[in-house]
């Protein structure tokens, strides 16, 4: 699945095609340093708490990252419970598609907001795209890496020389950063475009494959032929040498310096959308599921799917979520300049905003 990633793959077992993963006036503060304005929306003096305005109805579309399914749970509910419209907003979520970039749509102003990796929105502003990050999905990576352990595929050093899946199309950061924790380079393996669900991994065809915690695990766990992960030794890149940033929230310093209020609504009625995940997640398997495309992913596999996703949303309802880490966007940008899958010099504080989240007062 994309999560802002141009995967190639085709999903033999949904019958689906997986998807591909302007200028603005720069707001003023950006980045993790930001402060609040002098005063709130509503005029509280800069001691007090900033105060949630209501949306006066205005539009307001949202680009996911692929078809409708449980990685985007919090964003649904918070659609199909109302709270966007508690927010005062008509919010469309836009799914990706074949030849869908969620880094364009977001970046031209074809969506006002979207899903865009981390490290993909950093080649974008690389490359002139005026789009930063005002939220963080995930606290962890979805992505992974797995072998059978009968393989004997135990350790990056034992990569060499194997035919490594790969889903998407252009560089993999996470392979290059974790081969180098070896010492080893993509010269050492061979990578494989592989499908997205497991049929070229279970022909064989591939000895390492690409997997993600919204699919795979269910996957597996569901055919009964193996279980994860007791029957897998999985690479996950934090604990080997590549701790990179996953999903963001991300719109255009356009957006941020003409439309703030619509923004901050959106964030609001967003984390109340993942606390009513956390709090009943199979409820949340029957809204995503009036979403989902007919015959694309079945019900049992998000039921169990979901389980998979809330742990690298958060602890919980309390937890704060969707809130930005800053030293991870340290952490990431280092590793990628490392691996040049990045050039070096670009300021952590250019790529986000937490100006939106800090003044979009209270939840309730």
């Amino acid at each position: 699945m994309t999560v802002n990633r141009n995967w190639a793959a085709v999903l033999p077992a949904f019958a689906l095609v997986l998807a591909a993963c302007g200028g603005g006036a720069s707001p003023t503060p950006t980045g993790a340093t930001s402060q609040p304005p002098d005063s709130s929306p509503s005029g509280a003096a800069p001691s007090e708490a900033p105060v949630a305005e209501k949306c006066d109805g205005q539009d307001f579309s949202f680009q996911l990252s692929f078809i409708p399914n449980v990685q985007h749970a919090g964003f649904i509910v918070a659609d199909e419970q109302g709270f966007y419209e508690d927010e005062g907003l008509n919010v469309e979520l836009i799914p990706a598609g074949t030849n869908v970039d969620p880094v364009s749509t977001v970046g031209d102003g074809t969506a006002d907001a979207g899903q865009v990796d981390y490290g993909q929105l950093l080649r974008a502003r690389a490359a002139g795209v005026p789009i930063v990050s005002i939220a963080q999905t995930y606290k962890e990576t979805f992505l992974n890496w797995f072998a059978l352990k009968e393989s004997g595929i135990a350790t990056m050093a034992d990569w060499e020389g194997k035919r490594v899946g790969r889903t998407q199309v252009g560089d993999d950061p996470e392979i290059i950063a974790m081969l180098a924790s070896a010492g080893l380079t993509l010269d050492d393996i061979e990578t494989i475009q592989q499908d997205f669900a497991i049929d070229s991994f279970m022909a064989g065809d591939v000895d390492l494959a690409t997997g993600v915690v919204f699919f795979h695990p269910a996957i597996f766990n569901g055919i009964g032929e193996f279980a994860w992960p007791d029957d897998f030794n999985v690479f996950v890149p934090e604990e080997h040498g590549a701790p990179i940033a996953s999903q963001t929230v991300a719109t255009t310093e356009e957006m941020i310096e003409t439309n703030p209020e619509a923004l901050r609504c959106f964030l609001r009625g967003s984390i109340r959308g993942w606390q009513a995940v956390f709090a009943d997640d199979q409820a949340a398997v029957t809204d995503v599921m009036k979403l989902v495309p007919e015959g694309a992913i079945p019900e049992d596999h998000q039921r169990a799917a979901i389980l998979d996703v809330l742990p690298i949303v958060g602890d919980g309802p309390d937890d704060d979520l969707l809130k930005i880490d800053r030293d991870q966007y340290v952490e990431t940008i280092g590793v990628l300049e490392d691996v040049e899958f990045i050039d070096p010099g670009i300021n952590v504080d250019d790529t986000f905003d937490t100006s939106i989240y800090e003044t979009m007062g209270p939840l309730d």
